[in-house]
């Protein structure tokens, strides 16, 4: 907050952006709660009505609150949670059993209610995620990130993956807050918290626990076991124990359903989508651009293993590196060390990943990458990768107020959005990486030459 005001007072620019930032972000969301009144009340034609191919006839739950929901219904009625192999389409519950359990306790919500509730969690969320950052580079005095945080704070703001999932209300921004509550557990070491968050995050998306590999990679052997065992004795537990909830017979069937699908992922039975549809859409995953080159082929699938790991082969050597010469020392000795090391864990996790539809951590990477480059050049890269990711909630919203809802089209996609062309998100990750791993190398035998 101290930065801001200085900004604020010190730089006419700023408090020109800031303030158009701010009015945009109120318009921003007079359009969503138009949107969610559309939704919420298909019959009353507000906007122009939903599109004709919806065929609404009642309250629209945002589509992925409404997949979670749903999900939390059928464990209530012991139906099953998962689609059987091949699926048909993108829109399916892809989480643990325990998921939909916990979030049975919003069945009793009227559809008005269990939106506004998830759209104002939303905010809330976001906000602390903004908070988080901020504490975190202050309290390792980080001073550039600080500095980049408050310059950035319009991008913060305007960020599109945060209004995608106030138009969704899928769990983007919730696992974005729950990897930086993790990272930041184990900066400061704190072996129960970080349990905790871990164990959190693998009963929603498991490749969000990246952070637990930062440990490892500075030598804290100790604290890494303690964590790993300990955050795999606590899975069990809640398998368990969410298997007795549910009884033995069901709630074996849907685990053994769950890490089917997880694992149905990889190859013939994920919806990809092929040469013949007439565009990619919004999964932007090296796997899914090569199908839709090559289509759905044994060489595509086998592309694209060499190239994600030909992609991946620096941070594996880093790996070995820094397995070989640990630093041994712990995160919070080297705070920036540490955070490069967890985001290039990050970016190599999705850059491995077969379905990748956000970049949600990637505005606290941006931040922290146009603090950190020492080039110009490279901090221009970083501006102009991130901000046509970051800023195509604008374009969307330009382009809905022209055309109306005709250009959301089956599927939710939308028409006029570039993201469907072309695989930005994937672009963003590749180019944040190499920038990371780049800084990585360069500080690494610094790193490890100083040992406690």
């Amino acid at each position: 907050m101290v930065e801001i005001k200085q900004l604020w007072r010190s730089s006419r620019i700023y408090r020109i952006l800031l303030t158009a930032t701010v009015v945009y972000a109120v318009l921003r969301l007079v359009v969503h709660g138009a949107y969610l009144a559309m939704m919420l009340f298909p019959q009353a034609g507000i906007m122009g009505g939903v599109p004709g191919w919806v065929g609404a006839e009642g309250p629209m739950i945002p589509d992925d609150l409404r997949i979670y929901l749903d999900a939390a219904e059928s464990f209530q009625l012991r139906q099953g949670l998962y689609p059987h192999p091949p699926v048909d389409k993108m829109e399916f519950y892809q989480y643990a059993p325990s998921y939909a359990l916990v979030f049975s306790i919003f069945l009793g919500l009227s559809p008005v209610a269990v939106t506004l509730v998830h759209t104002l969690l939303r905010f809330l969320i976001y906000g602390w995620l903004c908070l988080l950052w901020a504490r975190i580079f202050q309290r390792y005095n980080i001073v550039q990130a600080v500095r980049s945080m408050a310059w950035t704070l319009p991008i913060w703001v305007l960020f599109s993956v945060f209004w995608d999932d106030l138009g969704y209300l899928n769990v983007y921004i919730t696992m974005a807050l729950l990897a930086t509550l993790l990272i930041n557990a184990v900066l400061r070491e704190r072996l129960i918290w970080s349990i905790f968050w871990a164990s959190v995050i693998l009963q929603i998306k498991p490749q969000w626990a990246f952070a637990i590999a930062v440990p490892l990679l500075l030598g804290r052997y100790r604290f890494f076991f303690k964590l790993l065992i300990s955050t795999v004795i606590v899975y069990g537990i809640v398998l368990g124990g969410v298997t007795l909830i549910a009884g033995i017979s069901y709630g074996w069937e849907q685990h053994i359903s769950y890490f089917r699908l997880l694992s149905s992922i990889n190859g013939n039975a994920y919806p990809w989508r092929e040469p013949i549809a007439s565009f990619l859409g919004y999964n932007h995953s090296i796997t899914q651009i090569i199908v839709y080159l090559l289509g759905r082929t044994p060489t595509a699938f086998f592309l694209s293993l060499i190239v994600r790991l030909g992609l991946l082969l620096p941070l594996i050597l880093l790996g070995v590196y820094c397995l070989q010469k640990p630093a041994k020392r712990p995160a919070y000795e080297v705070p920036v060390f540490a955070l490069d090391l967890a985001f290039a864990l990050y970016l190599g996790v999705y850059i491995w990943m077969n379905v990748v539809w956000e970049l949600s951590l990637g505005i606290a990477v941006f931040s922290y990458l146009v603090a950190f480059s020492q080039r110009k050049k490279t901090r221009y890269l970083v501006w102009v990768v991130f901000l046509p990711y970051a800023l195509v909630d604008i374009w969307r919203l330009i382009t809905f107020a022209v055309w109306g809802s005709d250009i959301i089209l089956s599927g939710l996609y939308v028409a006029t959005d570039p993201l469907i062309y072309v695989p930005w998100i994937m672009i963003v990750a590749i180019v944040f990486y190499g920038i990371v791993i780049l800084q990585l190398w360069k500080v690494m035998p610094a790193m490890t030459s100083k040992k406690a």
